[in-house]
């Protein structure tokens, strides 16, 4: 798994115009950040975990779509409680690469989750 987000973090990298040498890499949720807000007993909290990891799963199947990504191997349906599930156990067993963004995290799970025979 662990080289699997590195080749995912440095093709992004490659992929990305290189930053001025002050900027920083914008990201509104890490694996830090989400896992946070999952765990939160609060029902604003649960449902904004649930929300994120929707709104990704729809980004990524979009790109794909589109043809910016490459296809994946995950069910034409999910659940998005499942997912969650999912995202939340990756999160907390891969503790080491919680500060990736957390969209690359949820792909990264649901890669590892349904991953494609070769």
């Amino acid at each position: 798994m662990k080289m699997h987000i590195l080749a995912i973090m440095t093709a992004f990298a490659a992929a990305t115009p290189a930053p001025a040498a002050t900027a920083q890499v914008f990201m509104f949720e890490t694996g830090t950040t989400l896992l946070a807000k999952c765990r939160n007993k609060a029902p604003e909290y649960a449902l904004a975990c649930t929300a994120y990891i929707v709104g990704a799963v729809d980004g990524i199947k979009k790109d794909v779509f589109i043809g910016r990504a490459q296809p994946n191997c995950w069910p034409n349906q999910m659940q998005a409680d499942d997912v969650r599930r999912i995202v939340v156990t990756y999160l907390e067993r891969y503790r080491d690469q919680r500060n990736a963004p957390a969209s690359v995290l949820v792909s990264v799970a649901l890669n590892g989750r349904y991953p494609c025979e070769k």
